[in-house]
């Protein structure tokens, strides 16, 4: 009609199998009906988990057990983080009527999530321009699983700490900031969950549009993009992640600190970036220090095996008496091998064969007093080697843990202040008194009495460690 194309994109879709790739058919009885399905968890839900799942063009194996994580992972984590936010708003009243702070005057952790909200608003257009919801939709599901699970995790007490500080109020606006930049980013695949959380939102602040239907895509703000920082802070994840995962292989509860962790890091500029965010490092992981060194062969034991689909094309027969010589190989030669990304194996006849980087797979495990664990090419040392001083400390840190446990059970509110009782064994009594303050801090606790109370709220015996305890409760009356 108009010369010109009817179209200029499509997007045909492919076809919805079971979760073992075969057709669905009645006769099978392998069927899936999406009426029940929308009913049971929401059609964002669906409608999420198929986007995310795999390009709208390819085919998708349909499992109701992918549908349970992402209503859990993303949907939920989503909610919670809105739930926190509220709870905490509502009870200092934040409506976001004050000025803005500007981004370079917040603390840092505030300046990275929001250097990590434009990245990703800038990524997920761009995929979005591309027809690509899938590439989208994970996009948003890292930064929900950054805001939530570091940023949100990590800043809890000042939400919670009392008065409106300045420092709270930009940890208000940052995190009101992201949540409302989510609910845009979202509704173009999850339209309900989008609405609803942007109407919580503006339902009180009142600085948006009537519906998110209706409101512009957020925009990027490249000054507030910080590149540096992403990476640092990424860095802090990493290493976080592996010490906490050795925590887990070695059932070392992270309540119980560590003497230190050794980074195997020759690079300066990477060593001042883990410098830079050392302090969170350490708290995250509840570790003491964290030192550096060229290599990693003072502190693992290395082996190495050939990586057979790699070098059994190029060597044919003489596979096996090359990996032979591998398996010999020393902690220094295999050092050695990653310094130079090659080496030479001689075989009994005199003849040499060249081994370049892919050929090997290396084995870290931590010489006695130390566990060893390797991502990302980065291997993370931790002392595992407990002083009488940690110890009382990992006993403090428990108590603290199961304080809170009792607010919780005795449905005290999360502002009510408390006085504490406590009987116990004289090591668990030297860790109390050690760490009196900090255990008052986190408790909101007035008073520690090392008797039981007269009149409790809620009295509770107790195992920390191996030692026995019983723990008394009273809610003060606030003046």
């Amino acid at each position: 009609l108009f010369n010109e194309e009817a179209f200029r994109n499509v997007i045909s879709n492919g076809l919805v199998f079971d979760e073992n790739g075969e057709k669905m058919s009645k006769s099978k009885g392998n069927t899936a009906d999406p009426f029940e399905l929308i009913n049971k968890y929401g059609a964002d839900t669906v409608r999420w988990y198929m986007m995310s799942n795999s390009s709208p063009w390819e085919n998708l194996k349909f499992s109701e057990d992918g549908l349970k994580e992402v209503q859990r992972k993303f949907f939920n984590t989503l909610v919670n983080t809105y739930s926190f936010f509220a709870m905490y708003a509502n009870i200092d009243g934040f409506k976001y009527s004050g000025s803005q702070i500007p981004t370079n005057e917040r603390p840092e952790i505030d300046q990275w999530v929001i250097s990590r909200l434009n990245t990703t608003i800038k990524t997920v257009e761009a995929f979005l321009e591309d027809y690509e919801p899938t590439k989208a939709a994970r996009e948003i599901e890292d930064f929900v699983e950054e805001l939530s699970n570091w940023y949100v995790r990590r800043n809890r007490r000042r939400f919670w700490k009392e008065g409106n500080t300045l420092d709270k109020t930009a940890a208000y606006q940052t995190l009101y900031e992201c949540l409302k930049s989510l609910s845009k980013m979202i509704s173009p695949i999850a339209p309900f969950m989008g609405e609803w959380l942007y109407q919580n939102l503006n339902k009180v602040t009142g600085l948006e549009e009537e519906s998110v239907h209706i409101s512009f895509f957020p925009t990027v703000e490249e000054t507030a993009i910080f590149k540096k920082l992403e990476h640092k802070m990424d860095m802090a994840r990493l290493i976080s992640s592996i010490v906490l995962r050795i925590r887990n292989q070695i059932e070392m509860n992270v309540r119980q600190p560590l003497a230190r962790i050794i980074l195997p890091i020759k690079d300066e500029a990477e060593r001042a970036a883990i410098e830079s965010v050392k302090d969170i490092i350490l708290e995250e992981v509840n570790v003491k220090d964290i030192q550096f060194v060229d290599d990693d062969s003072g502190i693992v034991h290395k082996s190495a095996k050939a990586n057979f689909p790699v070098l059994g094309k190029k060597l044919g027969p003489k596979m096996k008496p090359v990996a032979a010589k591998i398996g010999q190989l020393s902690t220094d030669e295999i050092t050695q091998f990653e310094k130079s990304g090659s080496l030479e194996i001689t075989l009994d006849d005199g003849e040499t064969i060249r081994i370049d980087e892919d050929g090997l797979e290396i084995v870290r495990t931590g010489l006695e007093g130390w566990q060893v664990e390797t991502e990302r090419g980065l291997s993370v040392a931790v002392d595992t080697e407990l002083s009488s001083e940690l110890k009382l400390e990992g006993f403090a840190r428990e108590f603290v843990n199961r304080v809170q446990s009792m607010r919780k059970e005795a449905d005290f509110d999360v502002v009510d202040r408390i006085k504490i009782g406590f009987t116990g064994s004289e090591e668990l009594k030297e860790a109390v008194v050690s760490m009196n303050e900090y255990i008052k801090t986190e408790t909101l606790s007035e008073e520690i009495k090392f008797e039981n109370l007269d009149v409790s709220d809620f009295v509770k015996e107790w195992e920390i460690g191996e030692e026995e305890c019983k723990i008394s409760i009273r809610r003060t009356v606030n003046t």
